[in-house]
C-alpha cells in the first residue's frame, strides 16, 4: 500500500472532479437525443439503444478489469480512462449517424468504466484520514452532481450555440484533458501490489469477498432502485419533456434531469451532516418512501400535463434516489477489505449500470407501442415493487447485524 500525504487535500479534490466530469460526460447527450432523432429520422427506441449501449460498454472494464487497479495501482487505470474519455468526446462531436454515435458511446462507456471503480476506491484512499464514510459520500454525491451538471451544461451550451450537437462535447473534452494533466502531475499512487497483473486480467465472474456478501446484497438492491430511475429519466427525459410542452427544449429537458440528480446530491450531503454511519437502515427506509412518493407525484403530474409538477416530482424522486445510492456505497465502503476495494466497487457498479441501461430500453420499447406516459407508469410500478423489496431486506436478521457492526459481515 502506498501512503497518502496527509497534509494535502488537493489529490482528493482532483479525484472528486475526475468522477464529476466523467459522469457529466455520460449525461451530456441526454438533452440532445430528440435532435438526433429528428435530424436522422430514427425512432425513439433506436436512440435509447444508443444510450443503453453506453451502459453496457461501461460493464466491460468493470467485469474484466475490476481487479487491475488493485494489482497495478489506481493512477494508470484512471489516466487510461481519461485519455479514452477525451477521445470519445471528439467522436461524439463528429458523429453523423446512429452507427457513429453508437461507436462513440462505446468508447465513452469503456472510459467511464475504467474511471468509476478505480476512482471510487481512490477517493477513500486519498482522503487525509482515509474516512470510508466521506469517501462513499463524495463518490455518490459527485456522481449525482456530475450528471446534473452535465445535462445542464449541455442544455445551456446547445441553446446558445450554432452547433448544438458539437460544442457541448468540446467543452467536456477540454475539461477532460485538463484533468488528465492534473492527475498525472499531483495525484499519488494509493494502491498496487495486491496481486500480479496477469492474475488480475484473468477473466472470472464478478464476485465479492464472502465476508461482505450480506452487506453487498442489500447495497445492490438499493443501487438497482436508484439507478433504474436515473436511467429512465436520462434516456426518456427529453422525449417526455417534448411530449408535455409540444416542442423540443434543451433547458426544460436539462431541468428535469438536473432536478432529479441535484436533489440526489443534496440529499446525500444533508444526510451526512445529520446522521451517522450506523443510521443506514433508517436511510434506506426514508429513501424508499421518498422515492416512491416522488414516482407517484410524477405520474399524477404527467396525467395533468404539468411541466412544473413533473420537474418538482423529479426533484422529490431524486431525494430518495440519492439516499439509496449513498446507503449502497456506504455499505460497500465499510464492508470491503482494502486489498479488494476496487474489485468490490467494480462489482457494485456492474449492478448499477445494468440497472441504468436495461430498464431505459424496455421503457422505450413500451413507449413506442403504448405511449410515453403509460410506459412511465409501468416503470414507476416496477421500481416501487423493487423498492418494497429493499424495505423487507432491512428487516432481516443479517441486516440488523450489519447495522450494529458496520464493516463486518452480518
Amino acid at each position: 500500500m502506498h501512503p497518502t500525504p496527509r497534509s494535502s487535500r488537493a489529490p482528493f479534490v482532483l479525484m472528486a472532479l475526475v468522477v464529476t466530469v466523467a459522469l457529466a460526460s455520460s449525461a451530456t447527450p441526454s438533452p440532445l437525443y430528440v435532435d438526433y432523432q429528428q435530424a436522422w429520422g430514427v425512432g425513439g427506441t433506436a436512440i435509447t439503444v444508443v444510450y443503453a449501449v453506453y451502459s453496457l460498454a461501461v460493464l466491460v472494464p468493470l467485469l474484466f478489469l475490476g481487479r487491475v487497479s488493485d494489482a497495478i495501482g489506481r493512477r494508470p487505470v484512471i489516466l487510461a480512462g481519461l485519455i479514452l474519455l477525451a477521445l470519445s468526446m471528439g467522436l461524439l462531436a463528429a458523429a453523423s449517424s446512429v452507427a457513429w454515435l453508437i461507436a462513440a458511446r462505446v468508447v465513452q462507456g469503456l472510459a467511464v468504466g475504467l474511471i468509476t471503480g478505480s476512482a471510487t476506491a481512490a477517493l477513500i484512499e486519498l482522503h487525509p484520514t482515509r474516512d470510508s464514510r466521506v469517501g462513499a459520500l463524495t463518490s455518490s454525491s459527485t456522481t449525482n452532481f456530475g450528471i446534473a451538471g452535465g445535462v445542464l451544461l449541455a442544455g445551456a451550451v446547445a441553446t446558445s450555440s450554432s452547433s448544438p450537437l458539437v460544442h457541448p462535447y468540446l467543452v467536456i473534452g477540454v475539461l477532460t484533458v485538463a484533468l488528465t494533466v492534473g492527475v498525472a502531475a499531483i495525484v499519488p499512487e494509493t494502491a498496487g501490489g495486491s496481486g500480479s497483473l496477469r492474475a488480475a486480467l484473468r477473466i472470472r465472474p464478478p464476485s465479492v469477498p464472502p465476508q461482505m456478501r450480506s452487506a453487498f446484497t442489500l447495497a445492490a438492491v438499493c443501487v438497482i432502485v436508484s439507478w433504474c430511475v436515473g436511467g429512465v429519466f436520462l434516456g426518456l427525459g427529453g422525449a417526455i419533456a417534448r411530449d408535455l410542452i409540444g416542442a423540443s427544449d434543451y433547458l426544460v429537458t436539462g431541468l428535469v434531469v438536473a432536478a432529479l440528480q441535484a436533489a440526489a446530491g443534496v440529499a446525500q450531503l444533508a444526510w451526512n451532516l445529520r446522521s451517522g454511519p450506523s443510521q443506514w437502515r433508517r436511510g434506506v427506509v426514508i429513501g424508499v418512501l421518498t422515492l416512491v412518493t416522488g414516482l407517484v407525484t410524477a405520474s399524477v403530474s404527467l396525467e395533468a400535463r404539468s411541466v412544473v409538477g413533473f420537474i418538482v416530482a423529479a426533484g422529490l424522486t431524486g431525494l430518495g434516489m440519492g439516499l439509496l445510492f449513498l446507503m449502497g456505497t456506504t455499505l460497500v465502503a465499510q464492508s470491503a477489505p482494502p486489498a479488494v476495494r476496487g474489485q468490490a466497487f467494480a462489482a457494485l457498479f456492474v449492478v448499477a449500470y445494468l440497472a441504468l441501461g436495461v430498464p431505459a430500453v424496455v421503457a422505450a420499447v413500451i413507449a413506442e407501442s403504448l405511449g410515453l406516459i403509460p410506459a412511465y407508469h409501468l416503470l414507476a410500478l416496477t421500481v416501487g415493487a423493487i423498492a418494497g423489496g429493499a424495505l423487507l431486506a432491512v428487516t432481516r436478521p443479517w441486516a440488523r447485524g450489519t447495522a450494529r457492526r458496520p464493516g463486518r459481515p452480518g
